[in-house]
C-alpha cells in the first residue's frame, strides 16, 4: 500500500515539472502573462499582424480555430483572395510548424473598395480577421505554429509587409481564449451555402457584349428582401469583372445582377466554372456555376420595371422633401422660414408670388449643388452620403459666418443682393433686393437644415447613391420640390398673402427679434464646431464673427469709413472660416464606459465580441450636428419604457460618433443601405444581420425590435 502511494506521488510530481517544462516553452506577454492564445503583435510602420487563436491550450480533438489577424490604419486597406485589377492577396506558409497536419483558410466576405484610376479592387479596411482551421498530427501534444505571413498595406500605393509569427499551445483543456470572440465573428462572415443564407440561384447565363461578355445572374431570396446585393466573380487567371448592375423586382426578393467580363469573351468561358460570391449587408453566400452560352436571363418589362421603379422613387423623395419640412432639423432656420412668409405681408400679388418662386427656386438650387456635389464626390470613388458636409470645420465656420451676415442683413448692417443680370430675369430692378433675399434665404436655410435624414429621405438618398448620376439627379429633384412645395403652394394661391398681417413697426422689431435667432443659431453651429476642432478654435471664430458684427455696425452708421470696414469685414470673415481648419481635437461623443454609463464607443470588434456573447446589441449612430438624433435620444432613448429595457441585463449599447468622418461607420451605415443619420439597428440571437429602426424613433419601434432580437431562432 505504502509503495503505492509512493509510485502515485512520484508520478504527480513528474508531471507537475513536465507541466512547468512546457509553460516556460510558451512566450511571454510584454506585460508578463502567459501568451497562449496569441503572438505577438509583428508591427510595421502601416501594418500589424499577429497570429490567434480560439483556446489557450491544444486539447484533445483534431482540430481547433485560429486566425490571421491584420490591422490597417484608418483609410488604409488589403486586399481578399482575388484582389481585382491590382493588389496582392494575402498569403500564408506554415513551414516551421510542429504537430500541424494542414491549417485550411477561410476568407470573409469582402467590399468594393473606391475604383483608383478606373481600377476595381476588392478587399478589406481597417482591421481583419482571416479565421484559420488547424487539424493537429497528433490530438493532445502540444501544437506550436509558425506562420510567414505576407500582405499589402494600400492607400494610394500598396506597401509589401512581411510577418514572422509564433505561437505555442500547450497540452491541456482546451478552454476559450480572449481572441475566440474575434475568431468566431469573422467566421460568422465567411459566405455560406446558398441555402444556408436564404437565396436560391435562379440562372446564370453568358451572351456576348463589347469588349468581352456579360455575366447576368438571378437569385431569389426566401429570407428577407434583398438591399444592394454586391456579386464577385472568380475564374481564369485573364478574367476582369467590373462592379454589377443591380435590378430588384418583387419587393427585392428577386435580383438579376450583369457584370462587364472585361477582355474575356464568351467563348474563352465556355464549360468553365465560376465562383460567384453575394454579399448583400450582413448576408453573404458563395457558389460555384457553369453559367449557360445565350440569351441573358431577362425580366418581361425590365425596361418598363426600371422606369416605374424610378418614378416610384422621385414620389418617395417627393414625399420624404414635404416632411423634411417638420423635422427637427429644421429648427434653426425656422426664424429664416417665418421671415420669407412675412416678407410678403402687404405686398401685391405680383410680387409675392415673385417672392414665394424666388424662396422655393433658392431651396431647388440648393439640392441640384446637393446633387452635383455628391456625384462628383461619388465618381472620384469617396465615401458619400447624406450631411456629409457637416463633417468637415470648414463648412460649419462658413455656415455660423453666412447665418452672422443674414442676422446683420435683417438689421439693415449689410445689404444682400443677386447678381445683377439673375435678377433682371426673376424680377426687374426694382425688385432685385427682396428677390435676393428671397432666393438666398430659401437656399441657405435649405443647406443648414440638411444635417439629418427624415422618414423616406434616407430610403429615397439610399436608392439614388447605390446608382449613377442620372439617379441621384431625379431623386434630389424630388427631394427639393418637395421642401420647395410649401412656398409653391402659397405661390399658386397669392391671395393667401392677404392673410398676413399689415406692414408696421411692428417688423422692424420682428426683424431685430429673428436676427437674435439666427445668432442663436451660428451659436449652436459654433457648439458643433468646438466637438470637430476643438473649444480653442470655436471660440476663436465666435470671437472673430464677434468683432465682424461690431464692424459691420460701424460701417452702417458711419458711411464715410465704410472702404476701410469693408477690408476689414472681408479679412474677418476668410479668418473666421480659416481659422477651424488648422487643427483640433475632435470631442468624442460616446465617452467610456466608466465615465456614461453603459454606453459604449462603436467599432467592428465591439460589435462581433457583443454577438460572439449571445447579446442583444442596440446601436445608436448619431453626430453632434444631427438634431433629430438628438430628439430621438431626448424622447425615447432616456425616457421609460425604453431606458429600462436598454439598462437591463444582457443588453449592449453601443454608440457611433460620425460627427466627423469615420470610414468603419460610413460603411456600417451603407450595410443597411442608408447614407445618413439618424440611425439605429438593433442585433440578437433573433437578429443576426440587425434590425434597423425609423429614423424617428418610436418606443413601440425599438421595444418591438428588441424583443425580436433577443428571441431565440
Amino acid at each position: 500500500m505504502r509503495q503505492h502511494h509512493g509510485i502515485g506521488r512520484r508520478a504527480a510530481l513528474l508531471l507537475r515539472v513536465v507541466g512547468i517544462a512546457l509553460l516556460l516553452l510558451v512566450p511571454a506577454r510584454q506585460d508578463g502573462a502567459a501568451w497562449a492564445a496569441a503572438s505577438r503583435w509583428d508591427s510595421k510602420a502601416h501594418g500589424a499582424a499577429r497570429l490567434i487563436t480560439a483556446v489557450e491550450a491544444a486539447g484533445s480533438g483534431r482540430t481547433l480555430d485560429a486566425g490571421i489577424e491584420i490591422s490597417l490604419p484608418p483609410g488604409w486597406h488589403t486586399y481578399w483572395r482575388t484582389p481585382g485589377d491590382a493588389g496582392v492577396a494575402p498569403t500564408i506558409e506554415w513551414a516551421g510548424s510542429d504537430n500541424l497536419a494542414g491549417a485550411a483558410l477561410a476568407w470573409p466576405a469582402p467590399r468594393r473598395l473606391p475604383p483608383l484610376d478606373g481600377l476595381e479592387t476588392v478587399g478589406y479596411e481597417g482591421r481583419v480577421v482571416l479565421p484559420v482551421a488547424v487539424t493537429l498530427a497528433t490530438p493532445g501534444a502540444a501544437l506550436h505554429l509558425h506562420a510567414d505571413v505576407d500582405y499589402a498595406a494600400c492607400r494610394e500605393v500598396c506597401i509589401p509587409y512581411h510577418a514572422s509569427l509564433d505561437l505555442l499551445l500547450p497540452p491541456g483543456l482546451a478552454l476559450p481564449g480572449p481572441e475566440a470572440a474575434l475568431i468566431a465573428a469573422a467566421r460568422a462572415q465567411v459566405p455560406e451555402s446558398l441555402g444556408a443564407a436564404g437565396l436560391d440561384l435562379r440562372g446564370a447565363a453568358l451572351a456576348s457584349a463589347p469588349g468581352g461578355a456579360v455575366l447576368a445572374v438571378r437569385l431569389a431570396s426566401a429570407a428577407a428582401p434583398l438591399r444592394a446585393p454586391d456579386l464577385f466573380v472568380e475564374g481564369p487567371p485573364t478574367l476582369s469583372p467590373g462592379p454589377p448592375m443591380l435590378h430588384l423586382s418583387g419587393g427585392g426578393r428577386v435580383a438579376t445582377l450583369r457584370v462587364q467580363l472585361r477582355g474575356t469573351p464568351p467563348a474563352a468561358l465556355a464549360g468553365q466554372a465560376l465562383r460567384l460570391t453575394v454579399v448583400d449587408g450582413g448576408r453573404a453566400a458563395e457558389i460555384a456555376t457553369v453559367p449557360q452560352p445565350g440569351t441573358l436571363p431577362h425580366l418581361p418589362g425590365d425596361g418598363d420595371a426600371d422606369g416605374a421603379r424610378l418614378a416610384g422613387m422621385f414620389g418617395v423623395a417627393l414625399l420624404g422633401g414635404l416632411i423634411l419640412n417638420l423635422m427637427p432639423c429644421v429648427l434653426p432656420v425656422l426664424s429664416l422660414k417665418l421671415l420669407a412668409l412675412l416678407e410678403h405681408a402687404g405686398a401685391e400679388r405680383r410680387a409675392a408670388r415673385r417672392g414665394l418662386l424666388a424662396t422655393a427656386g433658392g431651396v431647388m438650387a440648393c439640392f441640384a449643388a446637393l446633387a452635383a456635389g455628391l456625384i462628383a464626390l461619388k465618381s472620384a470613388g469617396a465615401a458619400v452620403g447624406w450631411g456629409i458636409q457637416f463633417q468637415f470645420p470648414w463648412f460649419l465656420a462658413a455656415m455660423a459666418l453666412a447665418t452672422t451676415l443674414f442676422a446683420a442683413s435683417l438689421w439693415d448692417w449689410l445689404p444682400i443682393g443677386l447678381p445683377v443680370r439673375l435678377a433682371d430675369a426673376i424680377g426687374g430692378a426694382r425688385a432685385r433686393g427682396r428677390l435676393a433675399d428671397a432666393f438666398l434665404l430659401g437656399a441657405f436655410a435649405t443647406l443648414l437644415a440638411a444635417s439629418c435624414s427624415a422618414p423616406f429621405v434616407g430610403t429615397a438618398i439610399g436608392f439614388a447613391l447605390a446608382r449613377g448620376p442620372g439617379e441621384i439627379a431625379i431623386v434630389f429633384a424630388g427631394l427639393g420640390l418637395g421642401m420647395a412645395a410649401p412656398y409653391l403652394l402659397a405661390a399658386s394661391l397669392p391671395g393667401l398673402a392677404a392673410w398676413l398681417p399689415r406692414p408696421g413697426a411692428w417688423m422692424t422689431w420682428l426683424r431685430r427679434a429673428l436676427g437674435l435667432l439666427l445668432l442663436g443659431t451660428a451659436a449652436w453651429l459654433l457648439a458643433v464646431l468646438a466637438a470637430e476642432a476643438g473649444a480653442q478654435a470655436a471660440v476663436a471664430a465666435g470671437v472673430t464673427l464677434l468683432v465682424l458684427l461690431g464692424v459691420l455696425a460701424w460701417r452702417h452708421h458711419r458711411p464715410r469709413h465704410r472702404p476701410l470696414a469693408a477690408a476689414l469685414a472681408g479679412a474677418l470673415a476668410a479668418l473666421a472660416v480659416l481659422i477651424p481648419s488648422l487643427h483640433g481635437e475632435a470631442v468624442p461623443i460616446a465617452p467610456a464606459r466608466d465615465e456614461a454609463g453603459p454606453w459604449r464607443k462603436f467599432g467592428d470588434a465591439a460589435l462581433s465580441a457583443a454577438l460572439a456573447g449571445r447579446q442583444v446589441v442596440f446601436v445608436d449612430v448619431t453626430a453632434a450636428w444631427c438634431l433629430t438624433c438628438k430628439v430621438n435620444e431626448r424622447a425615447v432613448l432616456e425616457r421609460a419604457p425604453v431606458a429600462a429595457r436598454l439598462h437591463a441585463p444582457g443588453i449592449a449599447l453601443l454608440r457611433a460618433d460620425w460627427t466627423r468622418h469615420d470610414p468603419e461607420i460610413t460603411a456600417f451605415l451603407q450595410r443597411f443601405g442608408r447614407y445618413g443619420v439618424p440611425m439605429d439597428v438593433v442585433y440578437g440571437p433573433g437578429a443576426p444581420a440587425g434590425i434597423a429602426l425609423p429614423e424617428l424613433l418610436t418606443a413601440e419601434a425599438v421595444v418591438t425590435a428588441l424583443h425580436r432580437a433577443a428571441a431565440a431562432p
